[in-house]
Formats: structure tokens, C-alpha cells, sequence
């Protein structure tokens, strides 16, 4: 567990930046917009405490989803097939629980009022 939370936080960092990036690229040479403005509308709408909580819910997703592969791979049993059944359920399992720990998460955080805050 400890050793996946390791990886899984500077490959957070690395996707984070990295869309981020792409999208100014996209923005300002693929469809011409200057980076003034970009970076005038990127620093307007991005909230620093929404990434903050995305980072939570990246490292909740992680431990969950390594808790259910673990659990399903530590009672395999059966030889080949009876590993390849504890992967399919796994991942099943995974997705199921990942939706659901997206959902719990979300709503935590933002709540279930409806309202839509564009910008902080």
C-alpha cells in the first residue's frame, strides 16, 4: 500500500501538470488565442482548493482500489484460471468502488445543493 501511494502521488502531479499544459497548448497554438488571455481566464476559474481536493480524492481512489486488488489477489485460488476469475472480479469490483468513492467524495466536498460556483 505504501509503496503504490508513493507511486501514485508524483504521477498525480505529473497528470495534473500535464493537462495542464496541454490545454495551453491546444489554446494558445492549435487554436491561436494569445497566452495573456489564457493565462488571464486560467488563473480567473481555477480554484487551488478544488485541486487540493482532487488530490484527496486521487489518494482515497488509490487506497481503495489497491485494497480491492489486493484482497482479490491474495485469495485467489484455482491455478491460472482461478487468478484470471479473481482479476475479472477485481476488476469489477474496482470500478464499482471507484464510482462510488468518486460519488461519496464529491458530494463531501461540494455537497448536494445544486448550486454551480463558476469562480471562487
Amino acid at each position: 500500500m505504501l509503496a503504490g501511494l508513493l507511486v501514485v502521488i508524483p504521477l498525480y502531479c505529473v497528470g495534473v501538470l500535464a493537462s495542464f499544459w496541454a490545454a495551453k497548448f491546444g489554446t494558445t497554438v492549435l487554436y491561436g488565442q494569445s497566452i495573456g488571455v489564457y493565462d488571464h481566464y486560467f488563473r480567473t476559474f481555477l480554484n487551488p482548493t478544488d485541486l487540493l481536493w482532487s488530490f484527496l480524492q486521487c489518494i482515497v481512489l488509490a487506497v481503495v482500489i489497491m485494497l480491492v486488488h489486493t484482497y482479490y489477489g491474495y485469495t485467489a485460488a484455482g491455478g491460472p484460471a482461478g487468478v484470471g476469475e479473481a482479476v475479472g472480479r477485481a476488476v469489477r469490483a474496482s470500478l464499482v468502488s471507484s464510482a462510488v468513492v468518486v460519488l461519496f467524495v464529491s458530494l463531501a466536498v461540494y455537497g448536494q445543493t445544486g448550486n454551480f460556483n463558476l469562480s471562487g
